[in-house]
């Protein structure tokens, strides 16, 4: 029967192996622990609010088109809403997406799908910022 057989020798390179990888892992690891500890709590923070406030200025920004788009909706005359009221309704959204109006809002107000209002809105909002 034929078995693996380790020599002392061998055994010793193994676990001279161990004992480099081990401390490779060691010095890393207090790399890395010195390396977070230069960092101060403050950086984080004003990292933090860096990106909250990023997010905040997307959102008005959003909210501002939203806005526009509902002033113009309600400051059409009266003759443009009665015709607004006979129009089809992807004609109705086509108009809504030029205004600035975003694909759930189209959808809701002109009784089409999420898929169509968002086509038409790439399509219609595109061609009016260029």
């Amino acid at each position: 029967m034929n078995g693996i057989v380790i020599t002392w020798v061998q055994l010793l390179y193994i676990s001279l192996v161990l004992i480099l990888f081990y401390v490779a892992e060691l010095l890393l690891f207090m790399r890395k622990a010195s390396a977070h500890k230069g960092a101060s709590p403050d950086s984080f923070e004003a990292d933090a609010l860096r990106k909250e406030i990023a997010q905040l200025r997307f959102e008005m920004d959003a909210l501002k088109l939203r806005l526009v788009a509902t002033q113009a909706e309600w400051s059409q005359p009266a003759e443009l809403v009665l015709e607004s009221s006979q129009e089809s309704p992807y004609s109705h959204a086509i108009r809504l997406a030029k205004l600035g109006a975003d694909s759930n809002s189209v959808a809701h107000q002109c009784g089409i799908s999420r898929g169509e209002a968002d086509l038409i809105v790439a399509l219609y909002r595109s061609s009016t910022q260029r």
